[in-house]
């Protein structure tokens, strides 16, 4: 059975996503031009191979919408020769990759990298590199990126909103979480899914390092509706969002956790400050009716009696005795 040919965006694609293979027998150099720059004559200075150019500077040097090269009206430094025999030497280092080939020139440059330009470039007229097709390419249905960081920005928030399906996926080098992540809360969410559940659930756990086992289910349910309140704010359902607003904070309440971490100051407070804060939660003017607050039960008495009394005895060496409970002392005359 014949095997279908692939298109030209199926292989383009191959190309781009194949593991890198490097060349490491490849010399990256390029031979300095026999026409060298002469400032009587020239008015541009290839920076690579230092040929001189008279004419035009955009039919020798290609642009880059990257600040690097802005005071130069955003034109590169080497001529558009150097480019082609770079490339070429590219492709050779990268195993003949042009794909990785053309990353690597657009990461240096700041050119934007897509598989649309990509595409266009493989349609090679026999009087142009690959490298220069794709310069006149590279604006073409990229949605208005320009630069290599534009690349990155794209890459990274498509990435956010792909679905993670297995903890391997998880360990790759492309992935932006962890796969302790997908153990934590299983298959099934996006990347950024991932990252909401994993910084509130640290929140969280901040705030409440004793939790128990009871409560480390609540604190996993507070993680999941959280995660559905920001996916009702970013979709505008206002609606969704206050009736999960409401169910977190009944199973926050449930589950009796604190959304701010406690501390026990008063090791670092003064005793006149201690004082202060106690009054402040529980005023004087509370203890002014005196009938209301009388030692009815005795319990004042009876500490004096048998706390207080017998410490200051052991302590002092004093000799005093309890007012009812003690044995009189006799005059050894009077018993005679």
């Amino acid at each position: 059975m014949a095997q279908r040919k692939l298109s030209k965006e199926e292989l383009t694609r191959e190309s781009m996503n194949s593991p890198k293979k490097i060349d490491t027998t490849v010399d990256i150099k390029i031979p300095r031009s026999s026409e060298q720059f002469d400032s009587r004559k020239h008015k541009y200075k290839c920076s690579c191979c230092g040929k001189g150019f008279s004419g035009q500077q955009k039919n020798n040097f290609q642009k880059s919408n990257s600040p690097l090269f802005q005071a130069n009206d955003g034109f590169l430094p080497w001529c558009k020769e150097c480019t082609d025999k770079y490339m070429i030497l590219l492709t050779s280092f990268y195993s003949n990759n042009e794909e990785h080939a053309i990353e690597h020139f657009c990461h240096q440059v700041d050119w934007v990298y897509d598989i649309e330009p990509l595409k266009c470039a493989r349609e090679i007229s026999s009087d142009r590199s690959r490298i220069s097709h794709y310069a006149a390419k590279k604006n073409l249905n990229v949605g208005n990126r320009k630069t290599y960081f534009d690349t990155l920005k794209y890459n990274y928030e498509r990435k956010q909103d792909e679905v993670v399906t297995s903890r391997e996926q998880a360990k790759s080098e492309e992935s932006t979480i962890t796969a302790s992540a997908v153990d934590r809360w299983g298959v099934g969410f996006t990347e950024a899914d991932y990252k909401n559940l994993d910084e509130h659930y640290r929140m969280l756990k901040k705030n409440n390092p004793n939790a128990d086992n009871n409560q480390e289910i609540f604190i996993k349910s507070l993680c999941n509706i959280n995660m559905l309140m920001v996916r009702a704010l970013k979709d505008g359902d206002s609606d969704k969002y206050v009736k999960l607003t409401d169910q977190y904070a009944k199973t926050f309440k449930q589950a009796g956790l604190r959304t701010i971490e406690e501390k026990d100051a008063s090791n670092d407070e003064t005793f006149c400050m201690t004082l202060g804060f106690i009054s402040d939660f529980t005023p004087e003017e509370f203890y002014q009716g005196k009938e209301l607050y009388a030692d009815w039960d005795k319990i004042g008495d009876y500490i004096d009696r048998h706390i207080t009394r017998p410490m200051i005895n052991l302590e002092t060496g004093s000799d005093v005795r309890d007012k009812e409970f003690f044995v009189p002392e006799v005059d050894e005359y009077e018993e005679e």
